[in-house]
Order: structure tokens, then C-alpha cells, then sequence
């Protein structure tokens, strides 16, 4: 699957104990790289503001997402 820049995904990493379930946050799409992707906060695409995750810990967000999850912090 490819997902173009600027794409609203979900990002999902480590553990949260309050939910038992993994973090979970919107981010924007930013790039591929070699060992996953770059994403960044809502309307910023610098360095400052990006994260980096693998491949399988991002998927598009739906309609329901935007509304369920917070944007990345």
C-alpha cells in the first residue's frame, strides 16, 4: 500500500496502561525510508516536529479515527 504525503494516519507505539492498549495519535504521512516511514504533526513537515515509525505500526486514518484520536504530540 502506498500512502502519498500529507495523508492522515494513525500511528500506534508502546503501551498504555490506563487503556491496556497501545498510544495511539494522528500524525500526517511525510515519507518512506529504508526501515519504515516519517510522519508529521498536523500542518508542520520539519524535522522538529516529525517522528518516525515502521510501516506496520501506521495505517490510514478512517473518518471514525479523526474523531476518536488526538493529533500527535
Amino acid at each position: 500500500m502506498k500512502i502519498k504525503p500529507g495523508t492522515p494516519v494513525v500511528a500506534t507505539y508502546g503501551h498504555n496502561e490506563v487503556t491496556n492498549e497501545p498510544f495511539k495519535f494522528l500524525y500526517e504521512f511525510g515519507y518512506y525510508t529504508d526501515h519504515g516511514c516519517v510522519v508529521y504533526l498536523q500542518g508542520e513537515c520539519n524535522m522538529q516536529d516529525s517522528h518516525a515509525f515502521k510501516l506496520d505500526n501506521v495505517q490510514v486514518a478512517t473518518k471514525e479515527d479523526l474523531e476518536r484520536y488526538f493529533w500527535g504530540n
